[in-house]
């Protein structure tokens, strides 16, 4: 502290100065003056030592107060040598933020306020056949005494998110995960401002499994005027420009219980993720993503959609440590022109099984590693086609690759049996397939798809290796991809 009351007076009185210094002095000044009071007999050699002694003390701060600063002037002579002397840069100090209360996390009301009404709760419903395995029902067949075992036709509800991204003549478009509303048979979307039970029935326009992406229509006739008016398209930033550390809010369906909001940071951006063993690259996120959440936004600071809320991470059950704050989400600028293009699709309802169209043929899914290790293209090979079907009559032929239908990217067996739930038999549609013959050139050919087939038989799942000019190449151990049921 006597060092800063030396640079302090400097500064101010361009000399040196101490406070404390000059108090002694003026308390105890030895010269003379006519109003002193007389001095008193037998005390004046008293006296004259005591002047003596704060003379020599004064004498002795005042060198003290030299030598001090002469100690500073010599200690800075000493530090600016050895920066003449040192070869290394200065790497200089960590910047201070100046951007202190343009965003608080623990208070996004704002934000929410103006985007709430962009986003929507999903309810998807899809009805399964399921075996009754009961031993009575194995002999009596269901209580009707018919001898067969029956299949009984079961729910299966989940609940999802989704946020509403444009709008057309009649329609209004949201955009949701694909694994949200995959295989549904229902679609209920519960609007901002509907209560619990108040809901409008949804249609899958469009779809993109590897993306995980897709499109749900509703009827703009069908939403309430009161609703109509309260909600809004969601505005889409640029996830480009996220950075690590930016503020993110979550807006979505937590656990079916509404729409709820939750906030965090931006975590990591390029975040490379394997997700139902396809590679994702996404951004993370600490905002909780909780499940009903999937196909929710993403938010930044401005309200902007930065992403599509996706997955979590959970840690497994035997891991001895725990995961906290692991969300991701899809990056919004990556899939764009992806939801551009399914907003352009036909928008059709689910068929039942007596009036679904089929190709006729059994096939499996070229994936990403056979694609790229035998150099043929992604999609479904063809492993046969029936006789007389209506993948037969287009000139389908064993071993070609099935990679497009009807606009729609077809990358796995699940793609191409997923779009088919879509049509009719009797309506044509465009398909595109690499043929071996070609060196698996694409061509589009036209299909007209015909009925389920009355009896179809399982076969063998073997280990259904295919040949190609490569050599054998199989996966014996992926019954999962691998159908042998004609569509």
């Amino acid at each position: 502290m006597y060092y800063e009351e030396f640079d302090n007076k400097e500064s101010e009185n361009n000399e040196f100065v101490d406070a404390e210094y000059e108090n002694v002095n003026n308390g105890n000044d030895s010269s003379g003056g006519s109003d002193k009071p007389p001095k008193k007999k037998g005390n004046g050699p008293l006296i004259a030592l005591i002047v003596a002694i704060v003379v020599i003390g004064l004498g002795v701060c005042t060198i003290g107060g030299c030598f001090l600063i002469r100690m500073k002037d010599n200690s800075n002579q000493i530090l600016s040598n050895q920066k003449e002397t040192t070869a290394e840069q200065d790497i200089g100090n960590t910047k201070t933020s100046n951007n202190a209360g343009n965003y608080t996390v623990t208070d996004v009301s704002g934000v929410v306020e103006d985007a709430m009404p962009s986003v929507v709760a999903i309810t998807s419903t899809t009805f399964v056949e399921s075996s009754n395995n009961d031993i009575y029902d194995f002999y009596f067949g269901n209580g009707y005494g018919n001898g067969n075992s029956g299949k009984q036709k079961q729910e299966q509800v989940s609940a999802g998110s989704g946020f509403i991204v444009d709008q057309n003549n009649n329609e209004l478009l949201i955009v949701t995960n694909n694994h949200v509303v995959e295989g549904a048979d229902k679609l209920a979307i519960q609007f901002y401002g509907q209560k619990n039970k108040e809901t409008v029935s949804g249609t899958i326009k469009g779809t993109n499994d590897k993306l995980d992406v897709a499109i749900v229509a509703v009827d703009m006739s069908k939403i309430p005027a009161k609703i109509k008016s309260g909600i809004k398209k969601a505005t889409l930033g640029d996830s480009n420009q996220v950075k690590v550390g930016n503020g993110a809010i979550a807006i979505g369906n937590a656990l079916g219980f509404g729409q709820s909001v939750t906030s965090g940071v931006i975590s990591a951006v390029d975040r490379t993720v394997e997700i139902d063993s396809k590679k994702m690259t996404l951004i993370q996120t600490d905002a909780p993503i909780n499940g009903g959440n999937s196909g929710g936004a993403l938010l930044n600071k401005n309200g902007e959609v930065i992403g599509i809320n996706v997955a979590k991470y959970s840690s497994d059950s035997s891991s001895s440590g725990s995961v906290e704050g692991m969300g991701f989400a899809i990056p919004i600028s990556s899939v764009k022109s992806e939801i551009s293009k399914l907003e352009k699709q036909k928008t059709r309802q689910k068929q039942d099984e007596d009036s679904k169209g089929y190709l006729g043929i059994t096939g499996r899914t070229v994936d990403e590693q056979t694609s790229t290790e035998y150099s043929i293209p992604r999609g479904v090979q063809v492993n046969s086609v029936i006789d007389g079907s209506a993948a037969d009559k287009a000139g389908v032929e064993e071993n070609d690759i099935i990679s497009e239908l009807d606009g729609r990217t077809i990358e796995s067996w699940e793609d191409l049996t997923s779009a088919l739930d879509y049509y009719k038999a009797g309506e044509t549609v465009k398909m595109k397939i690499a043929t071996r013959d070609s060196g698996y050139k694409s061509e589009t050919v036209k299909v007209t798809l015909g009925k389920q087939p009355k009896e179809t038989s399982e076969g063998s799942q073997g280990n259904n290796n295919y040949n190609n000019d490569n050599g054998n190449y199989g996966n014996s151990d992926d019954a999962e991809d691998f159908f042998s049921f004609p569509w």
